[in-house]
C-alpha cells in the first residue's frame, strides 16, 4: 500500500503544474502574459483588451493577441505537450499497479498446458494461495482511490491502460464474495461490511472516461451481498 501511494504521488507532482490542474484553467497564456502570471488586463498602463488603435502596433511588434480559433489550437498543444510530459511516469506508475495486483487478485488464473512444470508463472504460484477478502479489498479501494485522485487529463491516458484490469478486479471480488457468502455459508463482520459499502458508494459517484463502470460494480455487490448490511434490493413489480 505505501508503494502503491508513493507511486501515485510521483504521478501527481509530475503534472507540470502543482495543482494539477490543465493550464487553459489556471495559468495564463503565455501569449496574454507573458508567463508572468499575471495578464496584461490586469496591468496599468497595458493594452488592455487591444483596442483597435493600438492593435496595429502590436501586429508589428509581433504579438498579436489569439482568436478564439487558435486558443483552441494552442489548448490542445498545451494538452499534448502535458501528456507527453507525463507518459514515463504513466508508464511507471502502470507497472507498479500491475506488478501487485496478482497478490490480491480474485480473477481465476487459467490452466497454461505447455508451461514448464519447474518453472511456474507467478499466478500459477499464487493461485494455490488465494488472498483474503479483506486484503483484497483494501488494495482495490486504496488503488482505484488514487487513481480517481489524478488530474482528469492524467485519468484520461490511464484509463486504456489501466481501468480494464481495474474493473475485471473489481468483478472478481464481488464473485468471490457472493460465493463465500451465499455458497459456502461464510460470513464477514458488520463493521467490515459497512467499509465495504461506504467505499463502493463513494466509487459509484466517479463519472468520465468509462469511470461510471464502478457503479455497476457497486450495485452488483448490493445485489448479491447487500443483505449483510441491512441493504436489499428491491424486486420490480409487475405492471
Amino acid at each position: 500500500m505505501q508503494a502503491l501511494s508513493q507511486s501515485a504521488k510521483k504521478l501527481r507532482d509530475a503534472y507540470p503544474y502543482s495543482n494539477g490542474q490543465s493550464f487553459t484553467q489556471n495559468t495564463p497564456s503565455l501569449l496574454s502574459g507573458f508567463a508572468f502570471g499575471q495578464s496584461f488586463n490586469s496591468r496599468p498602463g497595458s493594452l488592455g483588451p487591444f483596442p483597435n488603435i493600438h492593435r496595429s502596433a502590436a501586429a508589428s511588434s509581433g504579438f498579436v493577441p489569439p482568436s478564439n480559433s487558435e486558443s483552441s489550437t494552442h489548448s490542445i498543444m498545451r494538452e499534448e505537450y502535458i501528456v507527453s510530459r507525463l507518459r514515463p511516469h504513466i508508464h511507471e506508475y502502470v507497472s507498479a499497479c500491475i506488478s501487485y495486483l496478482p497478490y490480491f487478485s480474485c480473477v481465476p488464473t487459467p490452466t497454461i498446458s505447455n508451461a514448464h512444470p519447474s518453472h511456474p508463472s507467478l499466478p500459477q504460484l499464487l493461485s494455490k494461495d488465494k488472498p483474503h477478502l479483506t486484503e483484497t479489498f483494501m488494495f482495490l479501494s486504496l488503488l482505484t482511490t488514487e487513481f480517481l485522485s489524478l488530474p482528469p487529463l492524467t485519468q484520461s491516458s490511464l484509463i486504456p491502460l489501466l481501468l480494464p484490469r481495474v474493473l475485471d478486479e473489481w468483478k472478481a471480488w464481488v464473485d468471490r464474495i457472493d460465493e463465500t457468502v451465499n455458497k459456502h455459508g461464510g460470513m464477514f463482520g458488520e463493521e467490515t461490511a459497512l467499509g465495504w459499502k461506504r467505499a463502493l458508494d463513494e466509487f459509484a459517484e466517479a463519472k468520465g472516461h468509462g469511470l461510471e463502470a464502478l457503479r455497476h460494480v457497486r450495485d452488483q455487490w448490493v445485489t448479491r451481498v447487500g443483505w449483510l448490511v441491512g441493504r436489499i434490493v428491491q424486486p420490480m413489480m409487475e405492471v
